[in-house]
Protein backbone atom coordinates (compact mmCIF):
# COMPACT_ATOMS: atom_id res chain seq x y z
CA UNK A 1 0.00 0.00 0.00
CA UNK A 2 1.52 3.32 -0.99
CA UNK A 3 0.73 6.61 0.60
CA UNK A 4 -0.17 9.52 -1.65
CA UNK A 5 2.01 12.62 -1.35
CA UNK A 6 0.63 15.32 0.93
CA UNK A 7 -1.01 18.00 -1.18
CA UNK A 8 -1.29 21.51 0.23
CA UNK A 9 -4.60 22.35 1.87
CA UNK A 10 -6.77 25.36 0.96
CA UNK A 11 -4.65 27.67 3.13
CA UNK A 12 -1.40 26.44 1.51
CA UNK A 13 -0.37 24.37 4.56
CA UNK A 14 0.50 20.72 4.15
CA UNK A 15 -2.41 18.34 4.48
CA UNK A 16 -2.53 16.26 7.69
CA UNK A 17 -0.79 12.89 7.79
CA UNK A 18 -2.65 9.85 6.53
CA UNK A 19 -5.13 8.19 8.82
CA UNK A 20 -8.74 7.23 8.95
CA UNK A 21 -11.72 9.49 8.31
CA UNK A 22 -11.42 12.80 10.15
CA UNK A 23 -7.75 12.14 10.95
CA UNK A 24 -8.65 9.25 13.25
CA UNK A 25 -6.12 6.42 13.66
CA UNK A 26 -6.63 3.34 11.50
CA UNK A 27 -7.52 0.12 13.30
CA UNK A 28 -7.93 -3.52 12.38
CA UNK A 29 -9.18 -6.33 14.60
CA UNK A 30 -8.43 -9.99 14.01
CA UNK A 31 -10.39 -12.65 15.88
CA UNK A 32 -8.93 -16.14 16.09
CA UNK A 33 -11.07 -18.96 17.48
CA UNK A 34 -9.25 -21.79 19.27
CA UNK A 35 -10.59 -25.22 20.22
CA UNK A 36 -10.44 -24.36 23.94
CA UNK A 37 -9.94 -21.40 26.30
CA UNK A 38 -6.64 -22.92 27.46
CA UNK A 39 -5.28 -22.86 23.92
CA UNK A 40 -6.44 -19.25 23.45
CA UNK A 41 -4.62 -18.29 26.68
CA UNK A 42 -1.46 -20.10 25.55
CA UNK A 43 -1.54 -18.21 22.25
CA UNK A 44 -2.12 -14.92 24.12
CA UNK A 45 0.84 -15.62 26.40
CA UNK A 46 3.09 -16.52 23.49
CA UNK A 47 2.13 -13.49 21.39
CA UNK A 48 2.55 -11.04 24.28
CA UNK A 49 5.82 -12.52 25.53
CA UNK A 50 7.33 -12.73 22.04
CA UNK A 51 5.89 -9.47 20.71
CA UNK A 52 8.11 -7.65 18.27
CA UNK A 53 8.38 -3.89 18.70
CA UNK A 54 5.92 -2.30 16.31
CA UNK A 55 7.07 1.29 16.61
CA UNK A 56 4.13 3.65 16.29
CA UNK A 57 1.66 0.77 15.87
CA UNK A 58 -0.24 -0.15 19.04
CA UNK A 59 -1.12 -3.81 19.57
CA UNK A 60 -3.78 -5.02 22.02
CA UNK A 61 -4.51 -8.68 22.68
CA UNK A 62 -7.54 -10.00 24.53
CA UNK A 63 -8.97 -13.43 25.23
CA UNK A 64 -12.68 -14.06 25.69
CA UNK A 65 -13.39 -17.73 26.23
CA UNK A 66 -11.70 -19.57 23.38
CA UNK A 67 -11.39 -16.50 21.10
CA UNK A 68 -8.23 -14.42 20.85
CA UNK A 69 -8.70 -10.88 19.55
CA UNK A 70 -5.78 -8.84 18.24
CA UNK A 71 -6.25 -5.11 17.58
CA UNK A 72 -3.67 -3.07 15.71
CA UNK A 73 -3.92 0.73 15.63
CA UNK A 74 -1.73 3.17 13.68
CA UNK A 75 -1.75 6.58 12.07
CA UNK A 76 0.17 5.47 8.98
CA UNK A 77 -1.44 2.94 6.61
CA UNK A 78 1.94 1.58 5.46
CA UNK A 79 3.07 0.88 9.01
CA UNK A 80 -0.28 -0.71 9.80
CA UNK A 81 0.00 -2.95 6.74
CA UNK A 82 3.48 -4.14 7.76
CA UNK A 83 2.24 -4.84 11.29
CA UNK A 84 -0.77 -6.77 9.98
CA UNK A 85 1.53 -8.97 7.90
CA UNK A 86 3.84 -9.58 10.86
CA UNK A 87 0.92 -10.28 13.20
CA UNK A 88 -0.69 -12.76 10.80
CA UNK A 89 2.64 -14.54 10.46
CA UNK A 90 3.01 -14.80 14.25
CA UNK A 91 -0.58 -16.02 14.75
CA UNK A 92 -0.08 -18.58 11.99
CA UNK A 93 3.13 -19.86 13.61
CA UNK A 94 1.46 -20.11 17.01
CA UNK A 95 -1.54 -22.02 15.71
CA UNK A 96 0.61 -24.43 13.67
CA UNK A 97 2.89 -25.05 16.64
CA UNK A 98 -0.04 -25.62 18.98
CA UNK A 99 -1.62 -28.09 16.56
CA UNK A 100 1.57 -30.15 16.79
CA UNK A 101 2.48 -29.65 20.45
CA UNK A 102 -0.54 -29.03 22.70
CA UNK A 103 -1.57 -32.31 24.34
CA UNK A 104 -5.01 -33.64 23.41
CA UNK A 105 -6.29 -33.31 26.99
CA UNK A 106 -6.24 -29.50 26.57
CA UNK A 107 -8.58 -29.81 23.62
CA UNK A 108 -12.27 -29.14 24.04
CA UNK A 109 -14.03 -32.28 25.29
CA UNK A 110 -16.07 -34.01 22.65
CA UNK A 111 -19.75 -34.55 23.36
CA UNK A 112 -20.93 -38.14 23.31
CA UNK A 113 -22.88 -38.67 20.12
CA UNK A 114 -25.36 -40.81 22.05
CA UNK A 115 -26.77 -44.07 21.07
Amino acid sequence: MEQAPHAPGPDGAAAPAAGGPGGQPLQIALTVPFPSPVEAEIAHWFLTSHAEPRGPVRQELDVNGSVLTVRLTAEDPGQLQMSITSCLDQVSRVTRTMQRVVPPFFAKPQQDKGG
